[in-house]
């Protein structure tokens, strides 16, 4: 599951910010979220299989208890998932209001097209594969198809008193 799809629920935000503070126990988790969105404990543990499930939350036993703590690892995704908003932000499409000039990153020929791996290399030739430059060939005999059927053998005679071939 996407972090962002795991902290679209604000009960399940609010639990990620008290477990930022450190470890707590499902009890006082439930205690805690469930006064404050009115929701019982059932709906609690879910939300924490929820995020357990995302990777956001670790948890470990202590004999009847749980106590779950923020993952760093979850942590570290959010922040790539952040990250990679930030550089789609960059690299937007369309007008650009701080260089007053439109920009598609599209539009340019990738970097690996525009500088050579060996030697001077062949330049730019994006779109001129698979054009047909000639006009194609008729076919001769349309009706034939891709296949065509060789004509049938002589048909085989048979004597009318014993049936045999003859």
């Amino acid at each position: 599951m996407h972090p962002f799809e795991a902290l679209a629920e604000p009960a399940r935000r609010r639990i990620v910010e008290i477990l930022a503070s450190g470890e707590h126990t499902a009890g006082q988790l439930a205690e805690i979220v469930g006064g404050e969105f009115r929701i019982s404990r059932t709906a609690v543990s879910k939300h924490l299989r929820v995020l357990r499930d995302a990777g956001l939350v670790d948890v470990r036993a202590d004999l009847q208890w749980r106590w779950y703590r923020l993952a760093s690892a979850g942590v570290e995704l959010i922040e790539h998932e952040v990250d990679d908003l930030h550089e789609k932000l960059i690299r937007q499409v369309g007008w650009n209001p701080d260089t007053l000039r439109d920009h598609d990153p599209l539009a340019e020929p990738p970097t690996w097209a525009r500088v050579p791996f060996k030697g001077p290399g062949r330049g730019y030739r994006r779109g001129t594969r698979g054009r047909q430059t000639e006009p194609p060939e008729p076919a001769s005999d349309p009706d034939l198809g891709l296949y065509p059927v060789p004509p049938d053998p002589e048909p085989l005679r048979l004597d009318p008193w014993l049936r045999l071939p003859q």
